[in-house]
């Protein structure tokens, strides 16, 4: 499957470089986004897993292909932090006979990942600032670290960890919608969404919300 997801993404970089193009331009961007895993987990009706928002950012570059008036192409080549927020809700701990001891609490970790992205945007201009846009986008996992927020247990399990697990899904894949608006001659802003479409580790897909800006070099 993932052959073929690269497959798609070669296609689409040779339709940007082939097409009868009047104008291309290069720069900069970067900005924040808000990134969780998603679905959360439950057990019948009851959740024990809540994936919630983590603040990151990125930062990279874009060449941006002019293929008709109203039409662009803008291949990226983005760095960024994401990741998420989970919560083990009420957790209780048990002796050896199954005995409740003390009270449900909940554990908080934190899941920082460092990712590597090729998104491929096709823009439509519905006037000269104001733009939609969507794509597909790869995504490779160059590093991921989990760090405890919150644990009542800690004399079970310590406040800080790394897990660099290696057998973690690396690829990432999903489409990308959003808009831009030009606030100055070399300058935009951009919003996107991206939802994965395949999940990693059998489990998760990831959710992002990015907000930046863009500047025409």
């Amino acid at each position: 499957m993932k052959k073929n997801f690269l497959i798609i993404l070669i296609l689409l970089a040779n339709i940007s470089i082939n097409a009868q193009t009047t104008e291309i331009k290069f720069g900069l961007k970067s900005g924040i986004n808000m990134s969780k895993y998603t679905p959360d987990v439950y057990v019948g009706n009851s959740r024990i897993l809540d994936y919630q928002g983590k603040i990151g950012f990125y930062i990279g570059g874009y060449s941006n292909i002019k293929i008709s008036e109203k039409f662009r192409i803008q291949p990226e080549l983005l760095f960024s932090n994401q990741g998420t927020i989970a919560v083990f809700e009420d957790i209780t701990l048990t002796d050896s006979n199954g005995t409740p001891i003390g009270n449900e609490e909940d554990i908080k970790y934190k899941i920082n990942e460092s990712v590597v992205s090729l998104p491929i945007l096709l823009q439509y201009f519905v006037s000269e600032k104001f733009n939609l846009e969507g794509g597909i986008q790869l995504g490779y996992i160059i590093n991921r670290k989990e760090e405890v927020l919150e644990n009542p247990f800690n004399q079970f399990l310590g406040n800080n960890f790394q897990n660099n697990n290696m057998e973690n899904d690396k690829f990432d894949l999903g489409f990308n919608i959003g808009l831009g608006y030009k606030i100055l001659e070399n300058m935009r802003i951009n919003t996107k969404y991206f939802l994965g479409i395949i999940e990693r580790d059998n489990v998760i897909k990831s959710s992002i919300f990015s907000l930046g800006i863009e500047y025409e070099i």
